[in-house]
């Protein structure tokens, strides 16, 4: 057998048949790259055993681990700190990967001064329906994790994702910034292609969804942009105002300008629910702002005595 010189993360959380259907396009046999160049890795933080059992039957060539469910930044460090190829690939469980997919990563990697390759990722079913959770990268620059492969040497030298991320919301889009700061480089990888097809999150998403910009507060202060330690969390608290407003003004101008598009019901929705939530929303940013401020400082202040 040659050496491993992809290993495949596969972060799953209760979600059996997607992850069934990952594994299937993961399957020595329909990748095209050679089997025993890869391994798949299935790292879980579903606790009911279906998923081990899932990986140790139908599909007995992947390997499971148990996840530490500290959240999906945590889960993909788990599987990582287990992979031993050249290369760690991740893609996330509710998607497809191209049978070219691997064999495209493979082709990319031979450039000794890349050392991250961002896939593209498509929806194959995409409709217009604004209950639907959509992830598409058609040109690169975004760093979604659910299609990305870098070296083993520089995601441990970065020191892999932020575990304080607790959701899926802005921890690739951070680790893409910190891998930047290191001074390594990238390439979109169009060949790499992932197929992300939809999920019908009703209204119970769509509000959950809202919330998730706790996790932009912590973005923002952890790359140093917008918000900022060294400034009073009063002043953080102001700009936060200011540019809340106005991206809500940008945002509603481009969902205006577009609602002549095929996708008319997803632009208006997306500008009704943005100003009917903003009074809602805007103290909830500002809590964040306010807590992340006196929670990272106190950190930062006690790994300095």
């Amino acid at each position: 057998m040659s050496r491993i010189q992809f290993s495949v993360v596969v972060p799953t959380y209760q979600r059996r048949d997607l992850l069934a259907r990952c594994l299937e396009s993961l399957r020595p046999g329909v990748q095209t790259a050679e089997g025993d160049s890869y391994e798949v890795i299935v790292t879980d933080d579903s606790r009911d055993g279906v998923g081990e059992t899932l990986a140790r039957t139908e599909f007995a060539w992947a390997r499971w681990v148990q996840g530490p469910s500290r959240g999906p930044a945590a889960n993909r460090n788990n599987g990582a700190s287990h992979a031993v190829g050249e290369w760690i690939c991740f893609i996330d469980d509710d998607c497809i990967a191209d049978k070219e997919w691997l064999a495209a990563i493979r082709d990319a990697s031979t450039d000794g001064s890349i050392q991250l390759l961002e896939g593209r990722t498509a929806v194959p079913d995409m409709s217009d329906n604004p209950f639907l959770h959509v992830v598409f990268n058609r040109d690169g620059g975004v760093y979604w994790s659910c299609n990305l492969a870098i070296r083993r040497e520089q995601f441990l030298a970065v020191g892999g994702f932020d575990e304080d991320f607790m959701e899926a919301a802005s921890e690739d889009m951070e680790f893409a910034q910190r891998f930047h700061a290191h001074g390594n480089r990238s390439r979109f990888c169009p060949a790499a292609l992932v197929f992300h097809p939809v999920r019908n999150i009703g209204w119970r998403g769509v509000w959950k969804r809202l919330f998730l910009v706790r996790w932009e507060v912590l973005y923002h202060f952890k790359i140093d942009k917008d918000l900022h330690l060294s400034d009073s969390a009063t002043a953080n608290m102001a700009r936060a105002v200011k540019d809340s407003i106005l991206s809500v003004l940008r945002l509603s101008r481009v969902d205006l300008r577009g609602w002549k598009d095929s996708y008319w019901r997803i632009r208006w929705f997306s500008f009704l629910i943005r100003w009917l939530t903003f009074p809602i929303v805007l103290p909830y940013y500002l809590y964040w702002v306010k807590r992340y401020h006196k929670e990272l400082n106190a950190r930062r202040l006690g790994a300095g005595s």
